[in-house]
């Protein structure tokens, strides 16, 4: 009997390992049209959405290499438009290696709840999708006259773009699903990176700078790529990138700092029962340029350094605060969640009037500059008589 068990069990798992050999929707690659980027636009005379892909097709010699190619279509809705394109392309379009998202400024103002709607409810987009917002006058025209120097897709050169952000902050990449997660909580707004096409000689190549502001579903406004960096230091989300420093006190010469890294701490507090938010940021750098020959690496001159670069992240940081509060009433920093984690009582006071309390809450900023190191040489270069 025992012996009956066992043949039985061997024949099972034979069969399930047939089954295994191959996967259960495979699709020939001439089946199907494999997305890299989407670009949504609105038309303002019907109101109806217009997708443009960037798909990878077969080639016709050997079907093994890509060629990039852009289709728009129409449609009443985002789904509408995606299986309005099966006629036009003549296959089912494939979102599983979708890099990137651009909606127009029409689309972001009016709100983007439709856009993480088809992505939540469609098994077969991913939720690691990079989004960005068109600086241009349609999101399309990114993706259509838009061309790239490394890969021959616009999508992938936006992708590592953003893969590759801890080296600017100017900028700051966004997945969908980081977008959802920050509009889900109380009091917070979320933010996306602006792209745009630049001309270079006779190409037009897509550039990504500064952050579209939102102010919960819709976007309200602008920041550029140094008001950019102050958002990023009050997140405590600085990794990387560069200061420079104009005309160092006592020296008249410019400086350029690399970051290392920075930690900052949002620390609410209530003086006199009113709300203050204290910002300290800590960073730390090298001396990566010195645009002359005078030694700013002595202590003399490495003081003075650091006491430009405070002030100036200072007053940047004071300065975008400041927007924010006045032109947008959105808070994007995250002092409602500062708030909320450590001052739960408070929260639970104010939280209904946070628009409110946000526009008149007073900012305290310190910054720590430490200079850990002065690149390869101690010494500045010495130019001969």
């Amino acid at each position: 009997m025992k012996s009956t068990k066992k043949i039985i069990l061997i024949i099972l798992l034979f069969i399930n390992t047939l089954n295994f050999t191959s996967c259960w929707n495979y699709r020939e690659i001439n089946e199907v049209a494999i997305v890299g980027g989407m670009a949504l636009d609105k038309n303002k005379e019907n109101g109806r959405y217009i997708m443009t892909v960037e798909i990878m097709l077969p080639e016709a010699s050997d079907g093994l290499n890509m060629k990039p190619e852009v289709y728009t279509m129409e449609g009443d809705t985002l789904f509408d438009a995606v299986r309005n394109f099966i006629a036009e392309t003549g296959v089912k379009l494939y979102w599983s290696h979708l890099r990137v998202v651009i909606l127009s400024q029409d689309v972001a103002k009016e709100g983007i709840v439709p856009v993480l709607d088809l992505f939540i409810r469609d098994a077969e987009l991913r939720t690691d999708v990079w989004l960005l917002v068109s600086k241009d006058k349609t999101a399309k025209v990114i993706l259509e006259e838009g061309t790239a120097k490394i890969h021959d897709t616009v999508s992938f050169h936006l992708h590592d773009m953003l893969k590759t952000e801890a080296s600017i902050s100017k900028y700051k990449g966004v997945q969908f699903w980081d977008f959802v997660k920050t509009l889900s909580e109380e009091g917070s707004s979320p933010f996306l990176p602006t792209t745009e096409l630049v001309n270079k000689k006779k190409e037009k190549i897509p550039k990504i700078y500064g952050t579209a502001v939102f102010k919960k579903e819709k976007m309200v406004g602008w920041l550029d790529g140094i008001e950019t960096r102050s958002l990023l230091f009050i997140r405590n989300q600085i990794k990387g990138g560069v200061i420079s420093i104009k005309n160092v006190t006592d020296f008249n010469t410019d400086v350029t700092l690399e970051i290392f890294k920075s930690k900052t701490k949002l620390k609410p507090e209530l003086r006199d029962g009113k709300l203050v938010m204290n910002i300290d940021v800590v960073t730390d750098v090298g001396i990566a340029e010195i645009d002359s020959t005078q030694d700013l690496i002595s202590d003399k001159g490495r003081e003075k350094v650091k006491k430009d670069a405070e002030m100036l992240i200072r007053k940047q940081i004071e300065k975008v605060i400041k927007k924010v509060q006045k032109e947008y009433k959105s808070d994007i920093f995250g002092f409602s969640n500062a708030i909320c984690r450590t001052m739960p009582k408070v929260w639970k006071k104010i939280k209904k009037d946070w628009e409110e309390v946000f526009i008149e809450l007073d900012i305290k900023v310190n910054t720590k500059i430490n200079i850990k190191e002065s690149a390869l040489t101690l010494k500045p270069i010495k130019v001969g008589e």
